[in-house]
């Protein structure tokens, strides 16, 4: 995985420093990750779960920046740089959205970042239990993809992904076993709706055929 952050500056001071570097028409995916890319790694993953972490609907933004956030726990994984599809990388989104995303990620991470300190280690530090990580953001980045009607579907994985790479960034096994509690919570919530949507589908068969 990438280097531990150890800078003095908060999450949400470097986060601030994005917005004054979009342009008016806004941005595709590729120039947003761009302009986002020299943080690293999992701070990308970070602001691209920022659309599902607050109540901001951006329509079509799940398969985007679920797939890059995938694409991302692939290279960590392998460590090998990996290119998505053209089609994604230009999808583009309104300055607006964006500064929303941002705000949002900004607001969130002035609560959390008081409570971050290098503590439990073992589960942050060595490549194996990085490429652990790394796949496990990678299965809540895919659920993401999903386009389901159903309450906390992007909210859930999204927050499992924002404690793990954060975890992992800073060294603070508090917060990847959080993000480990999330991703189970999450896997259990996800088998469940599918289940009672299975059930829901076979109810009404047997309702129409009967």
């Amino acid at each position: 995985m990438q280097e531990k952050s150890h800078c003095v500056t908060t999450f949400s001071s470097r986060i601030s420093e994005i917005p004054p570097q979009i342009h008016g028409d806004g941005a595709t995916l590729k120039e947003f990750l761009d302009i986002i890319g020299e943080e690293g790694q999992l701070f990308t993953c970070i602001i691209l779960t920022g659309p599902f972490l607050l109540p901001v609907s951006i329509p079509g933004s799940s398969i985007p920046f679920g797939l890059a956030i995938f694409v991302i726990c692939v290279s960590i994984i392998l460590n090998k740089h990996m290119l998505l599809p053209t089609r994604i990388m230009n999808y583009r989104i309104s300055k607006n959205n964006l500064e929303k995303i941002l705000n949002g990620i900004i607001t969130i991470m002035g609560r959390i970042e008081k409570f971050i300190n290098p503590r439990f280690t073992r589960v942050c530090s060595g490549s194996r239990t990085d490429k652990f990580n790394a796949a496990i953001i990678g299965f809540c980045s895919l659920l993401l993809t999903l386009p389901l009607p159903v309450p906390l579907t992007d909210f859930l994985p999204a927050y499992s992904i924002l404690f793990l790479a954060l975890g992992s960034l800073e060294c603070d096994g508090y917060l990847i076993l959080v993000g480990y509690i999330l991703a189970v919570v999450t896997t259990l919530y996800f088998t469940f709706t599918a289940v009672l949507g299975w059930d829901v589908i076979v109810s009404i068969f047997s309702f129409i055929t009967g």
